[in-house]
């Protein structure tokens, strides 16, 4: 029946410029077609152009010549070029080495109405850079008659794409360089209605046909076709009513939330009640308070005004006595003054006042003359002056010896000044020399040299400046340093015959370019210092060799080479002489007591080279020591002379020396003469005035007296009585002031209070309940009371504000303050969340758990049972199909069951009957919505079904591992495969029936007894693909039935193949096998037609076609 079903055969290929093939047609027959030839011939290079159209897919990588290696990593460009080798520099040979075209079309012919179509593709290759432009097309009728060829080459796409435009309507051609849109049409149409997934996957593990599945997953891949099962409804509308009851807890748990704080803000509105109640009653004692004291102060205005007025009175009878009383007292001064006791008196204050200034010259003058006195007991003055000095304390010295005593100390002050500056100046000079030997002793002592101190600054900047330099330290010594005396005779001769030089600053000869360059740059300040050049004077030993026998050289030693080279080079012809006539000898010489004949001239070495400065070695530090100990000693007994000498000095000239003017002397002198005169007429003046009291002026005297006291009195009682008027005047206005401002807070606090009959009445029973009036006792109560209300409205407050700040931060999508002092935005959205949010989500997680049980229902529940049924019909009329066949005695059949692992556990509830969802029985109870998916059979399947559910809906805050996990764990129970178990069935007929399970057996066969039912459900997924099992009283479009073979039959003898290919012709399919031309004998009686393939240079294939009427030439060529 299948056999007389049309189907769309592959006729032709035609093949330009692909691999070793120039240009080539093949033509097949609409059965069994044959390729065979030795490995490497090119029977892979035709299956994968054939392959590259029936996929649309110009990469390769993935099916490449897969039939000879698994790791075969041929790629595109390689069959389109032609490589031929690689080179030893991984550089590739390649046949086409100009830029070009190739072109792979397929022909189909439809077996019932002849219709050919062909499918194709065109390649453009730039040879400079390997890159390759594509077109696929399609057309109707067979291959063009020019074979996609012009003037000798290939057609390019373009010229393709122009060719087909011109010479077909729109709708018998199409072109494109889109692979996916050319896929989908090559499948939808072109093809028959092919499976896009399945028919390439299924060819292209049938090509090399190593089966490396196990065959229960080939029988679940092949044979029972994945359906799509959409969960994404039934997982959105369980994720819908999750988000929803969600949702609905969130808005429950918020309006707790707002409960809370609604109860809190209430225990805030009470304590604010209270406060706001005390508040009242404070205010109305303050009212009390302050009327009060305005009638107080009123009062005492009062009494003030009245005071005062008696006050007035008493003030202006005390005037009148005290007007009386002068004018008494005015009286009794005129009889007095008539008696001339009062001019005595101003005579008297007059006198006494002149003798003041007199005695005051006459001290300043003794204070004088005891100063001069001083110049006695100093042996620095004349006999004369010392006259003149006894003279001035007599006080009989005349203006002549005053002028020349005052000359002659000035004179004496002049000369001590200088002799005192010339005594500070050497006392300067031995200071400075002794605290220059005292730095210098101790520097010794403590192991330094004490070189100057312009050499140390020159070392340091030298070494700073070089460490910049030259980027690392870089020692810089003195030369002083670096050398030592072997013989103390001849030390001090060394040391005063180097004098200077043996300060020389010492650098490495690596160094010493850089150190003479930064040495010229430096401060003139340094000429004292100097630089050796050691790099020279190296050399320069190196020619000129060693010192002289004998020279001063071989007394001085030195670790570095360069220094005992400077050293042979400047006392190296220095001759050690032992006397006078040794020295003439000699044209340098020197002797061990530092006499040196040098230019036909003897002289003595400086002394300070070799004592004072003495640097070399530890003798010359000990002899250092010993000459500035004793120098110090000497310098402090001059000192000490010199400083007692300086202090008699300061003291002499701190002596008076009469430094004011003469005439202030002489005015000195002339007061101390008028002292006696101004004596008498002082007693004088007071015997008179003893006289005048004694007589009749005494009376008048006491009179005075008596009415100068009364006046007095009088004075002092008006002076309190008036003090006492500007004290009740100033009390007055105080009061008045007081008084406006009382009446004027008084009037703004009666203002300020908004009268409240709830607080009056509870302010009167207050005050009833009191016995006393003191406002003032009774306001400090209330306000006491008041700091403890306001402290317990404060902690309601800031318990409100936490549980506002609590619920704001789990609720960060509310812009609400938490410090608000009402309440109302969160009692308005506690409102609506009751009223209105709260029943619009119930009503939707109702409506949401309805819409979840139908998903469930119909996308999910039901689509997998009738996919397991349409399954168990697949394998029913697979087995119907394949039990007509002839494999020998062996028949085979396919067996899906109920899966026999843990996840055939969900089997029944899927196949159960019984099962029956009614969502319109969900209740509005949120706790068991979903619970009514399992209806009737709750007990035996509500977990099992629930459990299924919450797979479908991914966790919370799922990691990125965690969500693949769940994403594969949804598509693998929404694939109904996973519920059943697939096998195949060996039935073996004999005395007893005997059915062997394949697989677990397949391993144990033989070769060929294992790939008979690998390929029995290969091709059984072919008859899937291609639809042939269809009654053909169903009308359908016609699909290709091509099969492509490669080595499949390598383990199988001759009756096995030819079953193989029986099961073929029988299932009615078009195939291609390829076979090793070892095994030909094995297919030439059971094929249709054979190819023949050669290819013995590497560059050029070669195909010969045999139609089965020519095999006998065929076997002979063989």
């Amino acid at each position: 029946m299948e056999k007389k079903q049309p189907f769309r055969a592959l006729s032709k290929i035609c093949l330009n410029n692909w691999h070793y093939i120039d240009r080539k047609i093949l033509t097949f027959s609409q059965g069994i077609n044959f390729f065979t030839g030795h490995s490497g011939s090119g029977k892979s290079t035709v299956i994968d152009a054939l392959q590259i159209v029936l996929y649309a897919n110009t990469d390769g990588r993935a099916f490449f010549n897969k039939a000879a290696a698994d790791d075969s990593d041929r790629s595109l460009i390689e069959y389109l070029r032609g490589m031929v080798n690689i080179g030893e520099n991984n550089e590739f040979q390649y046949l086409r080495n100009k830029n070009f075209s190739s072109t792979i079309v397929l022909e189909f012919e439809q077996t019932d109405t002849k219709k050919k179509q062909c499918v194709g593709v065109v390649f453009d290759v730039d040879t400079a850079t390997n890159e390759v432009g594509r077109l696929f097309f399609w057309h109707t009728g067979g291959l063009l008659e020019n074979q996609y060829r012009a003037d000798r080459r290939c057609l390019t796409t373009a010229e393709v794409r122009e060719y087909l435009q011109r010479s077909f309507s729109p709708d018998e051609y199409y072109c494109g360089p889109s692979n996916e849109r050319f896929r989908r049409q090559l499948y939808d149409i072109y093809l028959g209605g092919l499976d896009m997934e399945k028919f390439p996957r299924l060819f292209k593990r049938a090509i090399p046909f190593r089966m490396n599945i196990k065959l229960e997953d080939f029988v679940k891949e092949y044979i029972c076709m994945e359906q799509d099962i959409h969960i994404e409804d039934l997982q959105e509308s369980v994720m819908q009513y999750g988000r929803l009851r969600s949702r609905i807890e969130e808005t429950i748990a918020e309006v707790h939330c707002l409960q809370e704080i609604r109860e809190k803000y209430e225990a805030y509105e009470k304590n604010c009640a209270d406060v706001e109640a005390c508040d009242y009653q404070i205010r109305q004692l303050e009212i009390l308070q302050l009327r009060g004291k305005a009638q107080e102060l009123s009062d005492r205005i009062s009494t003030g005004k009245e005071e005062l007025i008696r006050l007035t009175d008493m003030k202006t009878s005390l005037e009148e006595r005290q007007e009386n009383l002068r004018k008494e007292y005015e009286g009794v001064l005129l009889r007095i003054a008539d008696s001339g006791y009062s001019a005595l008196e101003k005579e008297l204050s007059s006198v006494n006042e002149v003798l003041e200034r007199l005695q005051g010259s006459r001290a300043r003058w003794q204070q004088t003359a005891a100063g001069l006195a001083m110049w006695k007991q100093k042996d620095v003055v004349s006999s004369r002056t010392l006259q003149d000095i006894e003279s001035f304390e007599s006080g009989n010295i005349d203006d002549k010896a005053l002028g020349r005593l005052k000359d002659s100390l000035a004179s004496v002050r002049e000369g001590l000044e200088e002799e005192l500056k010339d005594t500070e100046a050497g006392l300067r000079e031995i200071k400075r020399e002794e605290k220059g030997t005292r730095e210098e002793l101790r520097d010794l002592k403590l192991g330094k040299k004490a070189y100057p101190r312009e050499l140390e600054e020159a070392r340091y900047e030298l070494r700073n400046r070089l460490q910049e330099k030259c980027g690392k330290i870089v020692r810089v010594q003195i030369l002083a340093d670096m050398l030592d005396v072997r013989s103390d005779t001849w030390h001090n001769a060394v040391e005063g015959y180097l004098g200077n030089n043996k300060l020389l600053l010492v650098v490495e000869p690596g160094y010493v370019k850089d150190a003479l360059e930064i040495y010229r740059d430096m401060d003139r300040k340094y000429y004292r210092t100097a630089v050796l050049d050691t790099e020279k004077v190296l050399e320069y030993s190196r020619q000129k060799g060693e010192a002289r026998e004998g020279s001063l050289a071989e007394e001085v030693t030195s670790a570095e080479p360069c220094v005992k080279a400077y050293i042979d080079f400047l006392l190296g012809n220095v001759i050690k002489c032992g006397s006078a006539e040794e020295l003439r000898q000699q044209k340098i010489g020197i002797t061990a007591d530092c006499i040196l004949y040098q230019g036909f001239r003897m002289q003595h070495i400086n002394p300070d080279n070799y004592t004072r400065r003495a640097y070399i070695g530890e003798t010359s530090m000990r002899q250092r020591i010993r000459r500035l100990e004793k120098r110090s000693q000497e310098l402090q007994e001059r000192r000490l002379p010199l400083q007692a000498e300086k202090e008699e000095l300061q003291e002499t000239i701190r002596i008076e020396w009469l430094s004011r003017p003469e005439d202030e002397y002489r005015q000195w002198k002339e007061d101390i003469l008028e002292i006696d005169i101004k004596e008498k007429r002082k007693q004088n003046i007071l015997k008179e005035m003893e006289k005048l009291q004694s007589g009749v002026l005494s009376a008048w005297e006491e009179k005075k007296k008596s009415l100068l006291s009364k006046q007095e009195e009088v004075t002092d009682s008006l002076q309190k009585l008036q003090e006492n008027l500007w004290k009740i005047q100033n009390d007055g206005d105080r009061l008045k002031r007081a008084a406006i401002e009382v009446n004027e807070e008084l009037a703004l606090k009666e203002k300020e209070v908004i009268r409240n009959e709830k607080h009056e009445k509870e302010f009167k029973k207050f005050l009833e309940e009191r016995r006393t009036s003191n406002y003032e006792y009774l306001k400090s109560q209330r306000i006491n009371a008041r700091s403890v209300l306001e402290n317990a409205r404060n902690i309601s407050f800031s318990g409100l504000v936490e549980a506002r700040a609590a619920y704001l931060k789990t609720y960060p999508n509310r812009s609400f303050s938490a410090t608000l002092t009402d309440n109302a935005p969160y009692d308005r959205l506690l409102s609506s969340l009751q009223c209105d949010e709260l029943e619009e989500y119930r009503s939707a997680a109702k409506e949401q758990a309805q819409t979840a049980v139908e998903h469930f229902k119909e996308d999910f529940v039901y689509k997998i049972r009738s996919a397991i049924r349409e399954a168990y019909q697949r394998r029913d009329e697979l087995n119907r199909i394949i039990s007509r066949l002839d494999f020998g005695k062996d028949k085979y059949q396919f067996v899906i069951t109920k899966n026999k692992g843990p996840d055939g556990r969900y089997y029944k509830m899927f196949m159960d009957d019984s099962l029956s969802i009614h969502p319109s029985q969900l209740s509005e109870n949120m706790e068991n919505q979903l619970d009514l998916f399992t209806m009737e059979h709750e007990e035996e399947y509500g977990d099992m079904m629930n459990e299924l559910i919450s797979i479908f809906i991914p966790p919370e805050n799922a990691t990125r591992e965690e969500l693949e996990e769940a994403r594969k764990n949804m598509e693998k129970y929404a694939d109904y495969r996973t519920y059943l178990s697939f096998d195949m069935q060996q039935i073996v007929h004999g005395e007893k029936e005997m059915r062997i399970g394949l697989s677990r057996m397949i391993k144990k066969n033989s070769g060929g007894e294992g790939q008979n039912p690998l390929y029995i459900a290969l091709l059984a997924s072919f008859a899937q693909i291609y639809r042939i099992n269809t009654p053909s009283r169903i009308r359908r479009t016609p699909t290709i039935r091509l099969v492509v073979l490669d080595e499949a039959f390598s383990k199988m003898d001759a009756e096995k193949v030819a079953s193989c290919i029986s099961l073929i012709r029988g299932l009615g399919f078009q195939a291609i096998i390829s076979a090793t031309n070892d095994k030909i004998q094995n297919y030439l009686e059971n094929v249709d037609k054979t190819f023949v393939y050669a290819n013995p240079n590497k560059r050029h294939i070669s195909i010969q076609e045999f139609e089965r009427t020519e095999y006998d030439q065929l076997r002979g060529d063989d």
